[in-house]
Parts: C-alpha cells; sequence; structure tokens
C-alpha cells in the first residue's frame, strides 16, 4: 500500500502528487472513515494531503453511510474540520442498488475466507468506488488497507481501483 505523497511501487521516479494520477480518464478520490480522519484539515500535514487531492482528483467521495461511523466525535475543534473537508467532498447516497452491490462484496470476501467479515461500511465504500471505476481512476483512501484492498480486488473493475493510506 502506498500513503498518500510517497512515491508507489508503480510509478518509479514520480512526484508524490503523480501517484495519484494515471494518464487519461478523471481520478476519483473515495474516502471511508480513516480517510475523512486522516484528511480533515487539522494541521499542515492533512491541509497539504488536503490540497495535493483537490489539485488532482476530479472529485472527492464520502458515501453517507461512513458518516454513521462516527467521524463526528463531538469535540468542536475536531469536528469542525471534518465539516471543512466535507464542503470539499461529495456525499454520496447510499440507494437500493449500491447496498445490493455492497452486501454482494461482503458476501464474496467471507466466501473468500475473510474474517472477521468486513464491515457493512467498508464495503459500501468499495461499492461506491467501484461504480466509479466505470469510467475513472478510483483510489480508496483509508486506514483499514486490508478489508479494502479485499474488496476492491472483488469488484468489477478491478483494474481501475486503488487503495491508499492518508
Amino acid at each position: 500500500m502506498v500513503r498518500l505523497g510517497e512515491r508507489g511501487p508503480t510509478s518509479p521516479g514520480a512526484r508524490p502528487e503523480e501517484a495519484l494520477s494515471r494518464e487519461g480518464g478523471g481520478l476519483i478520490v473515495v474516502l471511508d472513515t480513516g480517510g475523512v480522519d486522516g484528511l480533515a484539515p487539522i494541521d499542515e500535514q492533512r491541509r497539504a494531503r488536503l490540497r495535493v487531492l483537490r489539485e488532482q482528483a476530479s472529485d472527492i467521495v464520502v458515501p453517507a453511510a461512513v458518516l454513521a461511523e462516527g467521524v463526528f466525535n463531538g469535540h468542536v475543534g475536531h469536528d469542525h474540520h471534518v465539516r471543512q473537508l466535507l464542503t470539499h467532498a461529495n456525499v454520496a447516497p447510499v440507494d437500493e442498488p449500491l447496498g445490493y452491490t455492497a452486501g454482494a462484496l461482503r458476501q464474496a470476501a467471507i466466501g473468500a475466507g475473510m474474517g472477521p467479515a468486513p464491515s457493512g461500511v467498508d464495503a459500501v465504500v468499495a461499492a461506491e468506488a467501484d461504480a466509479r471505476a466505470a469510467g475513472d481512476d478510483v483510489r480508496i483512501i483509508t486506514t483499514d488497507d486490508d478489508d479494502l484492498e479485499l474488496l476492491a480486488s472483488l469488484a468489477s473493475n478491478t483494474a481501475r481501483l486503488s487503495v491508499l493510506a492518508p
């Protein structure tokens, strides 16, 4: 797994911002809870990461289900910065077809021997990323890379999906 802003094994010699995007198509970034926490502009390092994303990505997406995992913790300073991040993001609804796709991905992961089973929210993040990867490169930014890498590997558009740490 590559961290945001680092050189990845598939991009030797690339500048950090080039690791986010490949030629052709747009770049969409999908955040899970760890991605939101890692990019909320609380300090200069996170502000820099967010700037890179905003320069490189055509869209930053947070599936609405991610909000249920407690991205707001009641601490005024933290919650302010999360709200700042969300002003730059498209909070995407979870509709019925996406829910079914997420369920199918979760069941496929369980069938592949993943234990414990990935969370429903992780499956929603992977399903959202997969749907958007039909036409664009998509990077899932997460701190839960094991679950999301497996879920992404079971998706329909795996060639256009990658997982990064914030």
